[in-house]
């Protein structure tokens, strides 16, 4: 406990104190999306009679301070971790740990939960043109943890564990007189919980628009969160998930036989309802679209079943955005239908991930991993593989319904596919990760190995720094049945890359890469009864 306590001492010493003892600086930050003008007092901050010199100094935000975390805690000793999928600051020692989420005013304290007053919550912020710092509230942590601080409004100084302490080059009394505001324990009380309502599938109907037509009409008593919807094969189907729905009292199976439909399967567990329509002849396209809160219509049209294509030559012309490559044809040969490839797109909705800036435009992590998910899917499905998506848009599935849907679909495999970030801009290079809790071989195929696939092939296309196949238990790998892997393009806050992932050329590389290591392991996957 002691280390961490020193640590976040070194933190309100630095942000009350100015980095270049000058009694104000102006300073344009970026935070948020924008950019700000900042003028206020910078500080000094001295940690065990030690005056500290952090890349960024700490400001005044909603009259509390705001320190770069990794510099100050580091400093003693503490780990600082920075989960860029959950935009979560960690601070670890031996006795202690520490959890906030950026623009959350919500902070766990040796895991019990605790409320950050005043609104004052951990941002990204940069200079402009500077390194993107992780910026903690320091009294906040300190109050809570209990260490001793002190403040010099006289010399313009913080001191933590520090006695008698002259700043070097003499006084800096000429610095503005600061004073943190007492921090006063929040009056909380913890809001009574409520169960989230649960919509109910209360009726399914369907009308044919013509021998090959069909549109089903599915509705709740409540207000339906997210859905999806996509095809299956072997036998022909298509499949509406509602997130957090259930069945009512109907019937599990509805006999149709017009519109070239056979049935209509309903069934849920804990995560989602399903409505399965099985088709008589091959789906020509489908549609699900949610007109209301509570109502989705489905759209689905077949055709005659065509005959089976002749296997490809070995000397076919290369298509754009197929799967050939300098191997050849070996990715266009006939792939197994039933074999699902499910591809999740990092974040989305209103949550943008890691934030990139490219001639002073923001970049969202959201934004690129849909672009490139999209091109996967395209090259996967013109080489004839089937494909769902956790989203197709803006959304943002949780961590459990993204492996869930891949789980309830028995998937051959997951591929989630994220943007890196770092707080020094030189950071660069690809890396894929698997989960140590999902490696088995059930499947014929490890985690490892697909991640190791995917990587291979993408350094092929890309010329990228290979940073490796790493292990973590991200939430979507680890919690799936099948194979499944999380691949780290690039780094969106790296300049260069930045701008490379921008651009359709890039983008399209690294998707070709994705798509071929994912076909390369599909060819020796075996999905268990």
């Amino acid at each position: 406990m002691r280390k961490l306590c020193i640590t976040i001492t070194t933190v309100l010493i630095f942000l009350l104190c100015g980095v270049t003892l000058a009694s104000a600086e102006s300073m344009m930050l970026e935070y948020d999306g924008e950019t700000h003008e900042y003028n206020g007092a910078v500080y000094s901050l001295v940690v065990k009679n030690q005056l500290i010199d952090p890349p960024l100094s700490p400001i005044i935000f909603n009259d509390r301070a705001l320190v770069p975390v990794r510099e100050i805690f580091e400093e003693v000793g503490a780990t600082v971790n920075y989960v860029s999928e959950t935009q979560t600051v960690e601070v670890i020692d031996d006795d202690s740990y520490v959890a906030m989420r950026i623009n959350d005013n919500v902070a766990y304290i040796n895991g019990d939960k605790t409320n950050i007053p005043d609104n004052v919550v951990p941002k990204l912020i940069a200079k402009v043109g500077g390194e993107t710092k992780t910026m903690v509230p320091v009294r906040f942590i300190s109050e809570t943890i209990g260490l001793d601080v002190e403040f010099d409004s006289e010399d313009g100084a913080i001191l933590i564990d520090s006695d008698g302490y002259t700043l070097a080059g003499g006084s800096v009394s000429d610095a503005p007189s600061y004073e943190e505001p007492a921090y006063e324990e929040p009056s909380y009380e913890e809001p009574a919980y409520e169960e989230p309502a649960i919509p109910y599938v209360t009726d399914v109907s369907y009308e044919a628009q013509s021998d090959s037509e069909i549109k089903v009409t599915i509705k709740t008593d409540s207000p339906m969160g997210a859905f999806t919807f996509f095809k299956l094969t072997s036998p022909e189907r298509a499949v509406v998930d509602i997130a957090g729905a259930r069945l009512s009292d109907l019937d599990d199976t509805l006999k149709v036989y017009e519109g070239g439909i056979t049935t209509i399967r309903l069934g849920d567990n804990p995560e989602r309802a399903r409505v399965v329509i099985d088709t008589e002849k091959t789906i020509k396209d489908y549609n699900a679209e949610k007109i209301s809160d509570d109502t989705i219509e489905v759209t689905v049209r077949t055709k005659e079943n065509a005959p089976a294509a002749a296997a490809p030559q070995n000397n076919a012309a290369e298509a754009p955005g197929s799967a050939a490559s300098e191997y050849g044809n070996e990715y266009n040969a006939r792939p197994s239908s039933d074999k699902l490839i499910v591809l999740d797109a990092g974040h989305g909705g209103e949550d943008p991930g890691a934030i990139g800036y490219l001639n002073g435009n923001a970049v969202l992590e959201k934004t690129l991993t849909l672009q490139i998910t999209n091109k996967v899917k395209t090259i996967l499905e013109n080489a004839g593989y089937t494909v769902s998506m956790t989203r197709t848009g803006d959304t943002l599935p949780s961590l459990t319904e993204r492996p869930a849907q891949a789980n309830a679909e028995n998937a051959a495999l997951f591929v989630s596919i994220h943007i890196n970030s770092a707080e020094p801009a030189s950071a660069n290079g690809t890396e894929v990760f698997y989960a140590s809790e999902n490696n088995g071989s059930a499947y014929g195929v490890t985690s490892q190995q697909l991640a190791q696939n995917i990587l291979d092939r993408m350094l092929y296309y890309m010329g990228s720094t290979n940073r490796g196949v790493k292990c973590a238990e991200h939430a979507v790998t680890r919690r799936c049945n099948m194979p499944a892997s999380l691949a780290e393009v690039g780094f969106i806050t790296n300049p260069t890359e930045v701008y490379n992932m921008t651009t359709d050329e890039y983008q399209q590389k690294a998707a070709q890469g994705i798509a071929e290591g994912i076909i390369i392991t599909l060819r020796d996957i075996t999905i268990p009864n």
